[in-house]
């Protein structure tokens, strides 16, 4: 669970073994609605003598978003609209210490437990006494998800395919 939550930059969000109440509680600055930091910095406004340092936290900021909160911020009597707007870098940092293989699997195992399983092929086996048993299913992931599972990997041998390592 530690590799999954440091390789989705420390969102819970994406992890089915967590219920929803706890999702919600622990959310990362980028899914957290900003109109909600807009209200709270209005509130905290009557109490603050000049104006406040307001970080505004936008995923893909365009200027028609920009000024919509602008407005809604002045609307709310906010002296200073914003103080920085942080947004999303192009490209995120290499995670060093998850463990990819660990990761893999875990995601495997989600891919299955999520019913992601298209195809199935079937395994005899023979028990003690040499009697073979009915089939057993086991789970087998399409090429897509497979192709998705690999791509997670990083492999110094292929950089160009790699996006953090081609630079």
């Amino acid at each position: 669970m530690k590799n999954q939550i440091i390789a989705a930059s420390g969102s819970i969000q994406g992890l089915s073994e967590l219920d929803d109440e706890i999702k919600s509680l622990y959310r990362t600055i980028w899914e957290i609605p900003q109109r909600a930091l807009l209200d709270m910095a209005a509130d905290r406004a009557a109490f603050i003598d000049q104006s406040q340092s307001l970080n505004v936290f936008m995923s893909d900021p365009t200027a028609s978003k920009i000024t919509s909160m602008h407005f809604y911020g002045w609307k709310k009597g906010l002296k200073t609209g914003m103080y920085y707007l942080r947004s999303r870098p192009a490209v995120d940092a290499i995670k060093f210490t998850v463990d990819q293989q660990a990761l893999v699997e875990s995601l495997k195992k989600q891919a299955l437990v999520a019913g992601v399983v298209k195809q199935q092929t079937k395994i005899t086996t023979e028990n003690i006494n040499g009697v073979t048993t009915p089939e057993v299913e086991s789970p087998k992931l399409d090429e897509a998800d497979q192709a998705a599972l690999d791509a997670i990997m990083c492999s110094l041998e292929n950089k160009d395919a790699c996006v953090m390592c081609s630079g």
